[in-house]
């Protein structure tokens, strides 16, 4: 087989900035399986060139190189910038593939720009890939596995992509592991609760925590998983056989369920510094919480003094929320969540809005079939900002003068004080405190101002998100057009639309396909 040229991006963020917390810190939000199929494609024998965008790099320092194929792993949100790039590479004679959560989430949809997109993927659907590709002028092709691998490359094999990364950081560096696939829980929100649960193997964990403690002196170590701590002794008595006491800082994702006392103290002793349990809110979601059927305020007090116990310990800690709920209905939420930030001063708290992306999730269809998802641009759909279903319980400024409001109190000058003084650990709390002052409270905020504003004087912005035209507002194509910059020529489809990849047919065209690898050579 012939030597290929291949180039793999990583795209995590969607536009150019040099904000000084996306410069610091974006360059430990890459993900782990476009390495892996890095890994995968250097095994196959070819050469490949690895590169993430997070908004500091050049634009065009990604697209000089030359290569015969082209994988970029896209989330919703970047994944006009990803159409861009792939019709720039398929000009000049590359192949392109999608992979990551846009190509799950809309494949029918990128089949259009691209050759190949590809869903659950192991190394049986690459090594067919590489083997036997082509340009697909019409319609491109979707490639999906069974199921997730079993196993995959640990950071040994992946190191060389890992040191290209943080090659330019120099302040907080963050190696990337994952120990399990999926997640037990059931939130109707989450991509990941549609995949099995799956512990990976402990052996290659082991040799991964081994390896790193030899390059980096003191290293900081993020899970990836997407619920860590499941198979709780399994994953703590593999990190203990390993690595000795105070030689590895460790971040993670877990659920409240996972952080009774004894092993929040257990994780103190191992070294975690931070830990992210989400809440998602004060009436649903009460097993991930371990809150049974208590709701309302005495949820709050039950939580606000879980993760007080939880921050005696570690010196982090992240509480994630949702709104958009259909469970939400008036000031309570919101209400609720101020008080919670009294209650739990030390705590960051983190805002997403409920997104629907497209077959992403199986309970995404009665959102569809109510009429209630409004086609926001892909590069706009970021959970953070966006809410993109017709609120259950509220007009549009209601639901946005809460949020905001909300943000505005867990933002003031009094909670970043309190937060700030109630950490100990001085990088953590310098490191909350830019978050705080930029896109995660003073950005957000200013953002979220602007779709008030624009829901306010603009009768086609207001038309749009009342499902009364599918147009997309002049606003929204400007914005579009400033972020992409030169690459806004290279989008194919200008006005924005897309296939919702729901009802529809997902794997549109006759050259569409979806594989099976057990009933493949």
């Amino acid at each position: 087989m012939k030597k290929l040229k291949i180039s793999i991006i990583d795209l995590i963020h969607n536009s150019p900035s040099q904000s000084l917390y996306r410069r610091y810190m974006f360059s430990n939000y890459t993900s782990i399986m476009p390495q892996i199929v890095g890994v995968w494609c250097r095994e196959e024998g070819h050469e490949v060139n690895y590169s993430i965008f997070t908004g500091s790099q050049k634009l065009n320092d990604l697209l000089s190189d030359k290569a015969d194929l082209v994988f970029i792993s896209s989330f919703t949100f970047t994944a006009q910038l990803a159409y861009a790039m792939s019709n720039y590479f398929r000009s000049r004679g590359a192949v392109t593939v999608l992979g990551g959560p846009h190509a799950r989430s809309y494949p029918g949809d990128a089949c259009q720009y691209f050759d190949y997109v590809l869903g659950m993927t192991d190394r049986d659907l690459l090594k067919q890939l590489l083997r036997n590709f082509e340009m697909n002028r019409h319609e491109g092709v979707y490639l999906a596995a069974s199921a997730q691998p079993t196993s995959i490359q640990g950071v040994r094999e992946r190191w060389q992509f890992i040191e290209k990364v943080h090659r330019h950081s120099n302040f907080i560096r963050v190696i990337p592991m994952i120990g399990s696939f999926g997640c037990p829980y059931q939130c109707n929100f989450c991509i990941d609760s549609q995949v099995p649960y799956q512990q990976l193997d402990t052996g290659m964990i082991r040799d991964d925590l081994s390896f790193i403690m030899r390059q980096i002196e003191h290293p900081r170590i993020g899970w990836y998983d997407p619920n860590f701590g499941i198979k709780f002794n399994l994953i703590m008595d593999t990190i203990e056989s390993v690595v000795p006491q105070g030689a590895v800082d460790f971040i993670a994702e877990c659920s409240l369920s996972v952080l009774s006392e004894p092993n929040v103290r257990r994780l103190k002793k191992n070294g975690f510094r931070m830990i992210m349990p989400g809440i998602e809110s004060w009436f649903e979601y009460g097993d991930k919480s371990k809150t049974g059927f208590a709701n309302g305020i005495d949820k709050v007090r039950k939580i606000a003094d879980h993760v007080n116990m939880i921050q005696s310990y570690i010196p982090q800690v992240q509480t994630n929320f949702m709104f958009g709920l259909d469970s939400d209905c008036g000031e309570e939420p919101f209400e609720l969540t101020k008080r919670f930030i009294d209650l739990a001063p030390a705590a960051y708290p983190s805002f997403a809005l409920l997104s629907i992306y497209g077959q992403g999730v199986r309970s995404n269809i009665s959102y569809e079939t109510d009429d209630r998802i409004i086609p926001f641009p892909f590069h706009l759909m970021r959970s953070v900002h966006t809410l993109n279903i017709v609120p259950k319980h509220y007009t549009w400024e209601e639901f946005y003068i809460h949020f905001i409001d909300l943000l505005q109190y867990s933002f003031s000058s009094r909670s970043m004080y309190r937060r700030f003084n109630a950490n100990e650990m001085m990088v953590p709390r310098w490191i909350i405190l830019l978050l705080s002052l930029t896109i995660g409270g003073s950005g957000k905020i200013s953002s979220l101002s602007s779709i008030l504003k624009n829901l306010q004087r603009e009768p086609e912005f207001r038309a749009f998100v009342e499902r009364k035209t599918n147009r997309v507002p002049r606003v929204m194509i400007e914005k579009v057009r400033h972020d992409l910059g030169p690459l806004w020529e290279w989008l194919p489809d200008k006005s924005l639309s897309y296939r919702s990849d729901i009802l529809s047919n997902p794997f549109p065209g006759s050259k569409s396909e979806k594989v099976n690898h057990d009933s493949r050579e």
